[in-house]
């Protein structure tokens, strides 16, 4: 009987400590940092021209005698911007930066447009970016950030930067990813730097931000005339072919074609993407498309 009664007033003890257990476990949990970043890993396309893929967009590097041009600049953070420029000092010789190109608004291409102005960089884009960056909203798992600084620099259609007795071309063809999309040629070396109308993963429809993939597809068929053999995408661990680009070109086709018939056939929004053969394009992500993304591309398939 007394042996029972102790394991009777034991019970609350070994209740409460497995409590404070399960409750300095959910703790320590709460308290573990997330998992490291991957570092930044810098990849030779040609001679003094590098792709450094890793926290965000794709940057391209163009080191000249005079200077370096670098194309895109990643997440926000001073930790991702000191990495990035470790990063671009590995290849640059000790030569400065001179010139930041943004190839489109987004934050993953654009976050340290102000480090770079700060660093007295020359920062440019196309003329309907700084709108699209007035138009940020911050995500709701990070309420007090703030949109990327603005380019001190714009241009309507085409722009020439010259360093070191080298030309980079920026040339906006037609509203694609977004409308202030930006490609960047490098003719002396063949080759492009096409943000996010291109991507080896696959494309995003930012229809908030003006995407056109009836546009994207004149932009990449300008593009094609252009004289070049490689292109860096804006996402994705190497460049791409001209194949490439004309196979992820189709696709955009086969996509937009494929929802125009099931929108004249009579399928409504909420049944267009289950209806529409994508086995042979991209797989998208689970919630990709809901919201905005979903409305414009039933618009712009003819629905209303």
């Amino acid at each position: 009987m007394k042996s029972a009664a102790c394991r009777l007033s034991l019970a609350p003890v070994l209740l409460l400590a497995g409590a404070l257990a399960v409750g300095l476990g959910t703790a320590a949990l709460a308290q573990t940092p997330p998992p490291a970043r991957p570092p930044l890993v810098v990849k030779p396309v040609k001679p003094d021209l590098f792709m450094i893929t890793g926290a965000g967009g794709n940057t391209t590097v163009r080191v000249t005698p005079d200077g370096v041009v670098v194309v895109d600049c990643k997440n926000p953070g001073q930790p991702i911007y000191d990495e990035l420029m470790v990063a671009i000092a590995t290849v640059s010789g000790g030569k400065p930066v001179k010139w930041l190109v943004d190839t489109h608004h987004h934050a993953d291409h654009t976050g340290n447009n102000g480090r770079f102005l700060a660093a007295g960089v020359k920062v440019i884009g196309q003329k309907n970016l700084p709108a699209e960056l007035a138009k940020f909203v911050p995500p709701p798992n990070n309420p007090t950030l703030t949109a990327p600084a603005a380019p001190d620099v714009t241009y309507d259609q085409s722009y020439e930067i010259k360093l070191g007795g080298k030309t980079v071309r920026l040339v906006h063809f037609a509203p694609a990813h977004t409308d202030d999309d930006t490609i960047v040629y490098f003719p002396d070396l063949k080759v492009i730097a096409a943000g996010d109308e291109l991507n080896l993963i696959n494309p995003n429809f930012d229809y908030a931000g003006g995407v056109s993939i009836t546009g994207w597809m004149t932009s990449l068929d300008q593009v094609m005339k252009l004289n070049w053999d490689q292109a860096v995408p804006g996402h994705g661990d190497r460049t791409m072919t001209r194949a490439e680009v004309t196979v992820f070109r189709g696709k955009l086709k086969l996509l937009l074609d494929r929802a125009r018939e099931q929108v004249k056939a009579g399928t409504p929004k909420d049944k267009l993407i289950a209806a529409i053969k994508m086995d042979d394009l991209w797989t998208f992500p689970g919630t990709f498309w809901s919201g905005a993304r979903l409305d414009g591309f039933y618009a712009e398939a003819g629905g209303k």
